[in-house]
């Protein structure tokens, strides 16, 4: 009999990494009535049985979270008494720790529901609060780490942990169509196409889009024949096009998950937010920049306990900065612009970074022959 499996994602990022882990559960034999819980549109097209949007659970921020407490409490709840009426074999929490850790020590506390559960995304227990390894392996049963190091610092407080390895290195690169995408859209070969890449959420494109907007304005007195292409999801339509209104850049958004990475290869130099987009971008070999700004308590509080000297987690993997931050203060339109002005007039800038590119890809490179969904879906099963 097929194993039931309640998946539950928050993010984008999340929703991908489920889609995946969906495809590698389906190949084991786990049917697509067996698997339900929360998700986005990708894991919809995968099957899911969805409970609710996943922009529902989704919040930014450690500040911006205490507003919404106790709408989230009350999801919290619902959550865990929908996981303890059907009973599934194993819960999933696919990321997002804010709201799965939760739902996962309630299920643990009032020990109704039967099953096991694991997480799909280790915190960056090496990163900040090294504590919080010692506390999930309390109440959760697996762990599935995206990166060699990470098991070693929940294995030692007895939680079961495994690499499964990123999934971004099951996408074919040799897919990717820059030729047709520019193409289709009568961009001419030696135009110079500029990636703006805003955010999933909401608030980070009301953080955000006024210094990336004021950047690619001052770009244009350089270059004035440029384009940007803007990916997108779908829901955040609207306000992507109204913070775009009124400019007179030649822009091509685009909203079909099909065209990402036609639309990412199509891109000369890019700039973007900091999140799991920067290392889409490193692995689809795109020089680029990042930028980002949070609440000033949110950024007092994590610049008080973050380890790391990186935001980008290609430069956390690399040990050093091949792609150029600017955190808060530093995100401005001055700095940004010197930077992309940089990417763009030094070809060798380009290749500096697509080098480092190179090495990244052979960090994520699993040595077996399994594939991360694979390896996640017998991790699970198991």
């Amino acid at each position: 009999m097929s194993k039931s499996v309640f998946l539950i994602a928050g993010e984008p990022s999340g929703d991908a990494l489920g889609a995946s882990l969906m495809r590698g559960l389906k190949g084991e034999g786990v049917t697509e009535g067996n698997i339900m819980g929360i998700g986005g549109d990708l894991m919809r097209d995968e099957g899911l049985q969805t409970l609710l949007p996943m922009e529902d659970i989704c919040m930014m921020g450690l500040w911006e979270v205490l507003w919404h407490l106790p709408r989230l409490i009350r999801l919290i709840e619902g959550v865990v008494e929908e996981i303890e009426t059907r009973q599934p074999d194993v819960v999933v929490g696919i990321d997002l720790p804010d709201f799965n850790f939760q739902v996962a020590k309630r299920l643990k506390k009032r020990g109704i529901f039967k099953g096991k559960v694991t997480h799909y995304v280790a915190p960056t227990v090496w990163a900040w609060r090294p504590g919080r390894a010692k506390k999930v392996s309390a109440f959760l049963d697996g762990m599935m780490c995206l990166f060699p190091f990470e098991p070693a610092y929940f294995e030692k407080h007895g939680l079961k942990a495994a690499y499964v390895g990123h999934p971004l290195i099951e996408v074919d690169k040799s897919t990717f169509a820059a030729k047709k995408f520019r193409k289709d859209r009568d961009i001419p070969e030696d135009v110079i196409c500029i990636g703006l890449f805003l955010g999933s959420r909401e608030r980070e494109i009301s953080l955000l889009s006024k210094p990336f907007l004021q950047t690619v304005d001052a770009l244009k007195e350089q270059y004035p024949d440029f384009q940007m292409i803007v990916p997108t999801l779908p829901r955040l339509e609207y306000k992507v096009m109204e913070i775009l209104d009124g400019s007179d850049i030649e822009t091509h958004v685009v909203l079909e998950q099909a065209q990402k990475w036609d639309a990412f290869s199509a891109c000369d130099v890019a700039i973007a937010v900091s999140g799991t987009v920067g290392l889409e971008l490193s692995y689809a070999g795109v020089p680029h920049i990042i930028g980002y700004k949070a609440h000033p308590i949110t950024a007092l509080i994590l610049k008080m306990i973050v380890k790391t000297r990186y935001a980008h987690l290609t430069n956390i993997l690399l040990e050093e900065e091949a792609v150029p931050e600017f955190v808060q203060g530093k995100c401005n339109v001055n700095k940004l612009t010197r930077a992309m002005m940089k990417l763009i007039r030094y070809p060798e800038e380009q290749e500096k970074q697509k080098a480092a590119f190179a090495k990244l890809e052979s960090k994520l490179h699993l040595e077996s022959k399994e594939t991360p969904s694979k390896r996640a879906a017998t991790f699970v099963l198991k």
